[in-house]
């Protein structure tokens, strides 16, 4: 009897251990759509709300997120370990998750969502993954394009002045540039890069205090992705 006092005594350490661990946060939510119900300030205080928030969670780590009658914001989101949710142009840490309510909290406020229920006549289809076309030709990239998220991995990253803003992509011209890039605190008249052209690698390369080149990913409905050194660069297209 001595020895299995002593036993579970030296095991009790490691029992107690293992159940203080946190359960592994969850990487994606369910495919769903979700409306703003109700809002807080950080002490709890209900505020008034006419900007209601509309999320669409779809297959993988795809999303839709809507201001009332405002934008649609479309692309990939992340949830790291302490449950945070990053939509790349705002994020939010997971106060609560069930399968008919979230909660969600940043520096500004408190937000409570429920399942939306609007249009439940109509089947709702979730889109598709997007095959993405490769771009073998930058005639398909003229444009004026604006960066409207940015996302950076583990292991990437730049100084602000060499962070892309926007791109006017003219194609070929006599004077050997095909478009140009803001950086940075560039003025209107003042890009920091031109555009030399598209590699057959599917690479923009770039002119200008130094050297770049930035793989094309995507460049199809509305929509142009690019990626540099563990950075990639969402942006939509004016019309």
């Amino acid at each position: 009897m001595r020895k299995v006092l002593i036993l579970l005594l030296l095991l009790l350490p490691g029992m107690v251990q293992a159940r203080d661990k946190k359960k592994p946060v969850p990487k994606h939510f369910l495919p769903g759509r979700w409306v703003e119900v109700k809002r807080l300030t950080l002490d709890s205080t209900e505020v008034p709300f006419k900007d209601t928030l509309f999320m669409t969670f779809q297959i993988r780590d795809t999303f839709t997120y809507r201001v009332r009658n405002g934008f649609v914001y479309r692309g990939k989101y992340t949830i790291d370990d302490d449950g945070h949710l990053d939509f790349g142009t705002v994020s939010y840490d997971i106060a609560l998750r069930r399968p008919k309510s979230i909660i969600l909290t940043n520096p500004k406020g408190i937000y409570y969502y429920a399942v939306d229920t609007s249009d439940t006549a109509q089947v709702i289809v979730l889109e598709k993954e997007e095959k993405i076309v490769p771009v073998t030709d930058i005639d398909v990239m003229i444009g004026h394009w604006t960066v409207y998220k940015r996302t950076i991995d583990k292991e990437g990253g730049t100084d602000f002045s060499s962070q892309i803003k926007s791109a006017y992509i003219t194609g070929p011209s006599t004077d050997s540039k095909q478009g140009v890039l803001y950086c940075g605190n560039d003025a209107d008249d003042n890009p920091s890069w031109t555009i030399k052209g598209l590699g057959t690698d599917q690479s923009l390369e770039c002119a200008g205090k130094t050297q770049r080149f930035l793989k094309v990913v995507k460049c199809q409905k509305g929509e142009m992705i690019l990626e540099e050194n563990g950075v990639s660069y969402y942006f939509k297209q004016f019309k």
